[in-house]
């Protein structure tokens, strides 16, 4: 095995498309990270038919949702995620209840959506769309600042982890596709890169949109920035673990 960097972040998201929490530790399980996605809003208004029905609201439609952060409030216990609180922009604080879900219909109106809880027996990935675990690199986000002339937080791309790179090589990650990728216990098989929409021109302090971001990407990366990984050994990951690559 090839020792590529480490853990130098993780970043988990209880509630799809809102701003999520900064982690020192987390679990990894056969969908992704322990509560990742763990709720989400089904947006009926995609609902159009069959084969497009249970389609989850996506931040890509409707940007003001990134100015709500989520975190959860109490530890892992028993088989239902732990109970979830949700910041608003002006720094009122909600519960997964009627008033969050009355706070959010206003937001994303005329949508029409429902709330929805995962369980972490759920089958498939929970409040994620495709894949399981979206990985970046330090250098390839100092590259990419380089080449948009503006500095910026990782945070804008919705990394689960961030790997502090032992070699000054941006976007080498493309070329892990089809390895694996070990950090502690766990293993993880990098399939697919990670292609970006208009979410990336959202500022997630302020809300604010430049679509310089995606511009540039799509220009310089044929719009791609971060790599997909899947499971294929469930463990637990910490800030600082050594990250190895192997074929």
């Amino acid at each position: 095995m090839q020792s590529i960097g480490v853990i130098e972040a993780i970043y988990r998201y209880p509630v799809k498309s809102f701003q999520g929490e900064r982690l020192s530790t987390v679990d990894i399980e056969r969908y992704g990270l322990y509560g990742d996605r763990g709720y989400a809003f089904i947006d009926h208004t995609r609902s159009t038919d069959a084969s497009r029905s249970n389609k989850k609201l996506n931040a890509k439609f409707v940007p003001k949702l990134l100015a709500y952060s989520s975190k959860y409030v109490a530890d892992r216990s028993g088989n239902e995620f732990p109970p979830v609180q949700v910041t608003a922009p002006d720094g009122r604080v909600f519960q997964w209840d009627e008033e969050l879900f009355e706070e959010i219909r206003a937001v994303v109106s005329p949508r029409e959506i429902s709330p929805q809880k995962y369980s972490p027996e759920h089958d498939d990935l929970l409040g994620v769309d495709e894949a399981n675990i979206l990985l970046a690199t330090d250098v390839s986000l100092a590259e990419l600042e380089k080449i948009i002339g503006v500095e910026t937080d990782m945070r804008r791309f919705r990394p689960n982890f961030v790997i502090r790179y032992d070699e000054q090589r941006p976007f080498e990650e493309f070329d892990w596709i089809g390895k694996t990728v070990h950090i502690g216990d766990t293993k993880l098989e990098v399939y697919k890169k990670c292609h970006r929409c208009s979410m990336v021109n959202v500022d997630p302090d302020h809300n604010t949109v430049n679509p310089t971001f995606l511009k540039h990407i799509a220009k310089h990366l044929d719009a791609c920035f971060g790599v997909y990984a899947r499971v294929v050994r469930t463990g637990t990951i910490t800030v600082d673990d050594p990250v190895y690559l192997s074929d």
